[in-house]
């Protein structure tokens, strides 16, 4: 019987971060709702979303922010974005001692635990790129010329 929600492949990851957030959001819904993924299907998933995070940190964090002066908000952001990179790396940490939690007693509950972490990541990690995406138009805007 099929479930309600958003369809996914499990099995067919993303190759993009913003895409496997969304992908990881759906597969995560859909485990609340119990889908009967299996364990393998849940570790190889997990597996590519700790690959995915972690490559955009050592993408993302090597990358200068420009120093924005006064602009308190801007600075904010550049903090906000750096320490989520290290955030991330202790949440797919947690999210993999979640899956053992389901490894080693797999029951509804467990199930359904793992996939509101993941829902809930995903929505951490969508808040993150949208402050990146203003980031990177605070920088773009500082260095297009005023116009006359």
């Amino acid at each position: 019987m099929p479930l309600w929600g958003p369809e996914v492949d499990i099995r067919n990851p993303p190759a993009g971060f913003d895409e496997l957030i969304e992908w990881l959001e759906k597969w995560s819904y859909r485990l609340v709702l119990l889908e009967e993924y299996s364990i393998a299907d849940l570790r190889a998933a997990l597996r590519r979303v700790q690959q995915g995070v972690r490559a955009h940190g050592k993408e993302a964090d090597p990358r200068p922010y420009a120093p924005f002066g006064a602009d308190e908000e801007a600075e904010r952001l550049v903090m906000v974005v750096r320490s989520d990179h290290e955030w991330f790396e202790r949440s797919v940490e947690q999210f993999d001692w979640f899956l053992q939690v389901v490894e080693r007693e797999d029951h509804g509950g467990h199930r359904q635990a793992l996939g509101q972490f993941g829902r809930v990541f995903a929505e951490a990690l969508r808040r993150h790129r949208r402050d990146e995406r203003r980031l990177e138009a605070m920088e773009a805007g500082r260095d297009t010329p005023p116009s006359s």
